[in-house]
Parts: structure tokens; sequence; C-alpha cells
């Protein structure tokens, strides 16, 4: 078995193809919210809870239909990307965009009050994709209580829902028989060390693979074929311990 390559699926990176849909109704309530032209949506929640994912995979699903009844534009980081925020100020259009904003915590209060009228005042959805305590400040601006109708605030995953993570993005990829290795006190222990960060289990997995591949090949005899020992999770979450420290 292959855990060298196999490890590259669960790497600390935002690729919408190892997109594994956790939350089908907040991925519907989102697009259905596009659809509905609202002004201002708020996409939240702690860091590493998927919330990149989720706009990213609708920000591709909207591009790639043929009969597109707005354009879409994504902008990743706001305080790189200033000038592509600056460039919606000016455009005047009767054609609808729609706007995904990812990192909208480094948006200026200035930027934000802007976006907030050039939604009320053109023909525009703003999503803002932001940690969850920017997003109560942003909500608690009176101008803005009003005009947000739509929050999709994104929660740590539950113990069945890093099961299907976990087990679809392998078998999406392949990999059945890794995926058939893991069991249910692996994923309790997965879910104990990382409390549902969708982040903290991709690092998790990449380095428990990362030292099963060393142990296959310096100790194959010490490494079980028929499931994962729970030792190489508690290695690799010391590891990660350690280098964070």
């Amino acid at each position: 078995m292959n855990f060298k390559a196999v490890k590259e699926l669960f790497r600390d990176k935002v690729d919408v193809n190892l997109y594994v849909p956790l939350s089908q109704k907040k991925e519907i309530d989102l697009t259905y919210a596009i659809y509905e032209k609202e002004k201002i949506i708020l996409v939240f929640g702690e860091a590493g809870n998927g919330k990149t994912f989720l706009i990213k995979k609708i920000y591709q699903n909207l591009q790639n239909k043929e009969n597109k009844d707005f354009k879409v534009y994504f902008i990743s980081n706001p305080f790189e990307e200033s000038e592509a925020i600056d460039e919606l100020f000016i455009l005047e259009t009767t054609e609808h965009r729609v706007v995904f904003i990812d990192e909208a915590q480094t948006l200026s209060e200035e930027k934000i009050e802007r976006l907030r009228m050039l939604a009320d005042n053109q023909p525009y959805t703003i999503i803002l994709s932001t940690h969850e305590k920017e997003a109560k400040k942003i909500f608690a601006k009176k101008h803005f209580q009003t005009r947000i109708n739509y929050f999709i605030n994104l929660k740590p995953l539950k113990l069945d829902k890093i099961e299907l993570f976990i087990h679809s993005k392998l078998v999406q990829n392949d990999a059945h028989q890794i995926a058939s290795l893991f069991t249910k006190s692996n994923y309790k222990l997965i879910y104990k060390l990382t409390r549902g960060n969708l982040r903290e289990i991709n690092r998790l997995i990449y380095k428990t693979f990362d030292i099963i591949d060393y142990f296959q090949a310096h100790y194959p005899q010490k490494v079980s074929k028929n499931k994962i020992d729970n030792k190489y999770i508690e290695m690799a979450y010391m590891d990660l311990k350690g280098v964070d420290a």
C-alpha cells in the first residue's frame, strides 16, 4: 500500500478537486442565496473549518455553468488584491455580479463600508468569508444588521463527518484498500485530537501516513496489513504538537 502517494491527498492546501461535500445543506443554502440575488452573504467559522473549500467549490460550480445568470469573481486575499476590489467600485453594470471575498477579515472598515454601499446601489451579491470573531464585528455595525439576510456558519466536524471526510477522500481517489484500514477506534482518536477541525484532520492524517510509510520502508514487520494502529496517529499528533511548540 502506497502511503507515500496517498498522504498527498491530505496536504494542507485548498484543492477543489479534493472537495468532499460534508454539509450539502450549507452548499445548497449558499447557492440558493446567490441565485436569489441576496445583497451580502456572510460565511464564517473558526480557522480550518472549511470556509475556503466551500466558497471555492461553489465559485467553480457557477463558472462551469453554460448559461450564467451573472458574472462571478473570486478574491482570495483582499490585502494583496486590493486593486481588484477597487475596480469593483468603478464598474457600472446592469448585469448581476457575484463576488466571493475570502479572508474578509483583512478588509479595512472603509472597504467593508464601500462594499456594503456597492451591494445596496448596484446589482451585486457580495459573499464575505471570514473568521467567527470578525463576522460578529461586522454584524454588530448597525447599518449591516438589516442587510445581511444569509449567514453560513461552518462548525467543526462531528465524529460521523470525520469518518465521511477521510473515507470519501480516499475512495474518491482509488485508495479503497487504505480506506478499509481505518477503524472506529481510529476515528474516535482523530476526533479527540483534532476536535473536528478540518485543517487539523488533514495535517494529522498526512503526518500519520508519513510515519506509516517510514515504518513500511524500515520495519515492515511492525506494520499491520489489516488496520491502522492508533500508535501511529498518536505519534503523528506528538510530532505535530512538537513542531507547533
